[in-house]
């Protein structure tokens, strides 16, 4: 975890972080489906991050948190380091060779293939661990040496960052219901939470995580953070996270809750939006449609209220399904 002074983020702090990003960070579009609300029982909203730069909502808390160092120093980090299954690295690397800073990233020797490739492409040093809490440790210690670590969620300006992809999407649709995103490090949920905050009515806010890596939910339940000894089984490889920090698990008690998400649901419903909407996402996005499907299972009197779903990536992993 990062040693980075825990602040009480809030709405404002999201606003500030897009102004501090927005010429480097695509606009993303929301799409709708009429097919799809008829599925799911609810009008939905996707956002649609997967065409963001490297294909990730990463590359938003990447830029924010390199540009937020920036104005407090006075200056650009001289090198950064992060650890990463993927996602966040190519953020990190995108961000580090518009900005001409050197970026070295430990990952864990299991990662997608392609997602090692892709940020090798970008001009990151890589350096492959056994294990994702090797990696973890290795790239904190980096610090001592003049790294400026940038943490994949544990970081207030990561957040904040991550919250700018709900805050365009409610400038743009208005006030919803309920907003539904992945939950890997929780990073991306407590910026929707945060970014939700100025609705007149607040929205519910959802976590989305499988069921088979469900750090999130049973922290959640047991009132302290749980912990996984090395990265958990499941389909979704941008979920494989070992842990919550301190810092998101205070936000993600504000939350409506975590769904947990079976593999099969996971599969079903990224195949189904490939198919309907014609984008081919990542499993990890499929996660906050099924937490829609799940949701609305189970409460069918709550059909055709209005719902953002955050569509988090469109990297692929080493699975063929």
């Amino acid at each position: 975890m990062s040693d980075q002074k825990t602040t009480e983020l809030t709405f404002d702090d999201v606003v500030r972080a897009h102004n501090r990003i927005r010429d480097h960070i695509e606009y993303t579009g929301i799409i709708s489906n009429k097919k799809l609300d008829e599925e799911l029982g609810a009008k939905v909203f996707f956002k649609m991050e997967d065409v963001q730069k490297t294909k990730s909502f990463k590359a938003r808390g990447a830029f924010s948190a390199i540009l937020a160092y920036q104005e407090t120093h006075g200056k650009l980090p001289e090198k950064i380091v992060a650890q990463s299954s993927g996602n966040h690295a190519q953020g990190v690397a995108y961000a580090g060779k518009i900005l001409d800073i050197p970026v070295l990233i430990y990952m864990a020797n299991h990662v997608s293939l392609f997602k090692i490739a892709a940020t090798k492409i970008l001009g990151a040093k890589i350096v492959l661990c056994e294990k994702r809490s090797e990696a973890n440790r290795l790239a904190e210690e980096k610090q001592k040496e003049g790294y400026f670590f940038i943490h994949p969620s544990d970081n207030d300006d990561v957040i904040t960052g991550q919250g700018t992809a709900t805050l365009e999407a409610l400038n743009e649709i208005g006030e919803v219901d309920a907003i539904f995103a992945p939950c890997g490090g929780g990073g991306l949920v407590v910026g929707c939470y945060l970014a939700s905050l100025n609705q007149t009515k607040l929205p519910k806010v959802f976590g989305c995580e499988p069921l088979k890596a469900n750090d999130a939910a049973i922290s959640l339940r047991e009132g302290k953070i749980f912990c996984f000894e090395d990265s958990p089984e499941t389909v979704a490889d941008g979920a494989k996270t070992l842990s919550i920090s301190l810092r998101c698990f205070e936000y993600l008690k504000k939350t409506a809750g975590i769904l947990e998400i079976p593999e099969e649901q996971i599969i079903y419903w990224r195949e189904r939006v490939r198919e309907v909407l014609n984008h081919k996402i990542e499993l990890t996005s499929a996660l906050a449609v099924a937490g829609v499907a799940q949701y609305m299972k189970k409460n069918p009197q709550l059909e055709n209220q209005k719902f953002l779903v955050i569509i988090s990536g469109g990297n692929f992993s080493g699975y063929v399904l």
